[in-house]
């Protein structure tokens, strides 16, 4: 189990899910291709401004692949703002993720790690 100090004690490390099953978003944000990571509600608020890791998830078992950090998220408040950022979410617009609206969480400082098994589970976030 990993885990950092903060002061007050410590704080174990945290992973958000990203699906790989139909389309390669991991790989994606780890060469820099994809710098939004999309979601229909606000689940990603609780990382904003902190490194989280990223873990493969839909092509067998979950593994950590690297790391970024949550930005602000954008809002989407209609079709035709989700596609003007359609060049940074790359999200298809034949895909089941097509979103009306919904957040785009901005992700940088991206580092690429040795894959590694991820054994906790979570439909947002898991423990790395």
């Amino acid at each position: 189990m990993n885990a950092f100090d903060v002061g007050w004690g410590l704080v174990k490390e945290k992973g958000i899910n990203i699906n790989d099953s139909k389309n390669p978003y991991t790989d994606m944000i780890l060469s820099g291709k994809k710098t939004v990571e999309t979601r229909r509600k606000p689940t990603l608020d609780p990382y904003i401004g902190r490194k989280v890791g990223i873990i493969r998830t839909g092509k067998g078992p979950a593994k950590l692949v690297g790391y970024a950090k949550v930005g602000k998220p954008r809002k989407y408040g209609s079709k035709s703002e989700f596609d003007s950022d359609r060049r940074r979410h790359r999200v298809p617009s034949d895909s089941k993720e097509e979103k009306s609206s919904g957040y785009g969480y901005p992700l940088s400082e991206v580092k690429r790690v040795k894959p590694r098994n991820v054994k906790s589970r979570g439909i947002v976030s898991r423990e790395i």
